[in-house]
C-alpha cells in the first residue's frame, strides 16, 4: 500500500494546492505521469499507485474543468538512456519507447494552448505497449 498512498497523497497535495491559484486565474493546466489500465507482471504496488492517480486524474478533471482547469496525464513505459539500444523495443509497434524528449514534448504539447479542449485525457507515449 505505500506506493499507492504516497503517489495518490502526494499528487493530491500539489494538484490541489497548484488548482487553487489556477482557479483564481480561469485557467491552467495539471499533468501526472499516471496509468495502469493494463496488467504488467513484477510492478506490485507502483502499478496499482499509477490506475489510482489516473482515477484521480479524472476526478481532479471533473471537479476542476467548469473552472477553466484542464487535467491530462502521461502514460509512458519508461525512455531508454540515450545512446543506447532499447532492449524492449521489440516488443511494440514501433520499434522504440519515448525518449526524455518525446516526453517532454508531449507534455509541452498538453500544457499549451494547442490543447485547449483536452481535459480528462490519458496521453499514451508507449509506442503501443498499451493499445486501447
Amino acid at each position: 500500500m505505500q506506493p499507492v498512498a504516497k503517489a495518490v497523497t502526494t499528487s493530491f497535495t500539489v494538484a490541489t494546492a497548484a488548482a487553487r491559484h489556477m482557479v483564481e486565474r480561469g485557467t491552467g493546466v495539471i499533468l501526472v505521469m499516471a496509468g495502469g489500465r493494463e496488467a504488467i507482471p513484477n510492478l506490485g504496488g507502483s502499478h496499482v499507485a499509477w490506475a489510482a492517480l489516473a482515477g484521480l486524474c479524472r476526478q481532479l478533471a471533473a471537479e476542476l474543468g467548469p473552472q477553466g482547469v484542464r487535467v491530462a496525464w502521461l502514460l509512458s513505459p519508461g525512455s531508454p538512456k540515450p545512446d543506447e539500444p532499447d532492449p524492449d523495443a521489440t516488443r511494440l509497434l514501433l520499434p522504440r519507447r519515448p525518449s526524455y524528449a518525446d516526453v517532454a514534448n508531449a507534455a509541452v504539447f498538453a500544457a499549451s494552448d494547442w490543447a485547449t479542449t483536452m481535459t480528462a485525457t490519458e496521453i499514451n507515449l508507449t509506442g503501443s505497449a498499451v493499445v486501447d
